[in-house]
């Protein structure tokens, strides 16, 4: 008896409505993944439904504050076009100022040499002894006269740049 209910079972599957079950199994996957990744989406754009919400104030604020932080950027960028052409204007005549202080420096620098190496050698000649005559009496008095003119001229030269940088400090106040 066995045998006859085994040969008259037969199981028949048709391939079209095999792949119609798998299409409507991967449909109903595919639907249930489309829902859960919705969801997710939804709740996405709550939260930044919620952070919108919470930063449109502050950035109405900053927005409203643009033209006076503009304005004051302006009158900025305006004090530094005007000190920037005050520079322009002022580096030159420092620069010229500090050539003409070096220069009266190396003027006063090469006179004090000269006048030292003058009366040294006036001094030199003064104090050497001398034969007789008239001649070394009068070479030692012009000795000592050029000694006495070299110092004059050291003198005169500071006492002028002196008087000279005064009326240049007079003018620039």
């Amino acid at each position: 008896m066995l045998n006859i209910l085994a040969t008259s079972t037969t199981i028949t599957i048709d391939i079209m409505n095999l792949l119609l079950g798998l299409l409507a199994l991967v449909g109903i996957v595919f639907g249930i993944y489309l829902i859960i990744v919705l969801a997710r989406l939804a709740g996405t754009m709550k939260r930044i439904n919620k952070l919108v919400e919470k930063i449109d104030e502050p950035v109405s604020q900053t927005v409203g504050q643009l033209p006076d932080l503009l304005k004051k950027v302006d009158g900025v960028m305006d004090h530094v076009s005007v000190m920037t052409d005050s520079a322009k204007e002022s580096v030159p005549a420092v620069l010229g100022d500090v050539q003409t202080i070096t220069g009266t420096a190396r003027s006063g620098v090469e006179a004090v040499g000269g006048a030292v190496k003058s009366v040294g050698a006036g001094l030199a000649s003064f104090f050497r002894s001398g034969g007789k005559g008239t001649r070394d009496a009068h070479f030692n008095v012009s000795s000592l006269v050029d000694i006495v003119t070299q110092v004059m001229s050291v003198v005169s030269l500071f006492s002028a740049n002196r008087a000279k940088k005064k009326g240049r400090d007079k003018r620039r106040k």
